[in-house]
């Protein structure tokens, strides 16, 4: 809470005013005085109030899968869009073999695609395979699902947003980014 100036001025001209009357003694005051305290959208701010804080991150969390007995260590990506486009900003994690979910906090409010990567981590460890967050995981990840392009998923400030599920391992080629960081 804050009192404004005018509320000051008002106050001390009231309490001066009456002293002086319970004295006896006669004042007339003169000046602008505002009938009324300013609305607070009038206010010239201060320093601390001129700018909102900025917006806390959020974050996307979800199931990891491959098409095999394990999963093998991933990059999973969170591309940052804007009119529906990457704008070449991008987060990741490492993840470890078998690990069954992800969690990438300290995103932006904004729109998001994600995508996971195979890294290479040791023999037996398929490189340079490419699932994605996509309109065939929830259709099911079906032979009859053949719309393969990328869900936009919006990050809300100071939210998780969970259930994004980077699985489709079946799209053809080309139809995901390619990894930022090779």
């Amino acid at each position: 809470m804050f009192i404004s100036k005018p509320i000051k001025v008002i106050s001390a001209i009231f309490l001066i005013s009456s002293l002086v009357s319970a004295c006896g003694i006669n004042v007339e005051i003169s000046g602008d005085v505002p009938e009324s305290p300013p609305a607070a959208t009038d206010l010239p701010l201060t320093e601390s109030e001129e700018a909102p804080p900025p917006a806390l991150p959020g974050g996307i969390s979800g199931s990891l899968s491959y098409p095999s007995e394990f999963i093998p260590p991933l990059r999973v990506v969170a591309f940052r869009l804007e009119n529906g486009q990457s704008t070449g900003e991008y987060k990741f994690l490492l993840t470890s073999e078998n690990q069954s979910s992800y969690q990438i906090d300290g995103l932006e409010p904004g729109q998001y695609w994600i995508v996971a990567y195979t890294i290479p981590a040791g023999e037996g460890i398929p490189q340079g395979l490419v699932g994605g967050f996509s309109q065939a995981v929830p259709c099911g990840l079906s032979v009859d699902c053949s719309d393969h392009s990328l869900i936009v998923v919006d990050v809300l400030a100071g939210q998780l947003t969970g259930g994004i599920d980077p699985s489709d391992w079946y799209a053809p080629e080309g139809s995901f980014p390619e990894d930022p960081n090779n």
